[in-house]
């Protein structure tokens, strides 16, 4: 929502027409902790590429501050997808490695805590 709010307010400011549409709201049902992590990767991946389309927009309009406004999103998702591929290879050694999950709950438990 952060993000959403930050584009409009900046849409706003340079006067570009915004349309709000309904999103789909994302899967909800898995059968493992590797299929909870690989959708949030396919999630990140959509952003990523929803992202460079509006890149490859304002770049044949030659419209910079949207490339320059663009930017930390784009370095946001490299370290989101980077961060996301990790946990979710290490869910896949689950099986190779016991207490792995709790091992990894823990790691972002403390992480979430201190952002």
């Amino acid at each position: 929502r952060g993000h959403a709010l930050e584009f409009v307010d900046f849409a706003n400011k340079r006067n570009i027409p915004t349309k709000l549409e309904t999103i789909e709201a994302p899967n909800a049902q898995w059968e493992s902790p590797e299929e909870v992590w690989a959708d949030i990767l396919k999630l990140e991946e959509t952003n990523t590429a929803s992202l460079l389309r509006v890149a490859e927009a304002a770049n044949s309009c030659q419209d910079y501050a949207v490339l320059a406004f663009l930017n930390p999103f784009h370095m946001e998702q490299v370290d989101a997808e980077d961060k996301i591929s990790t946990i979710l290879a290490k869910v896949k050694d689950e099986n190779k490695t016991p207490g792995l999950l709790r091992q990894l709950d823990h790691e972002l438990g403390q992480e979430a805590g201190t952002a």
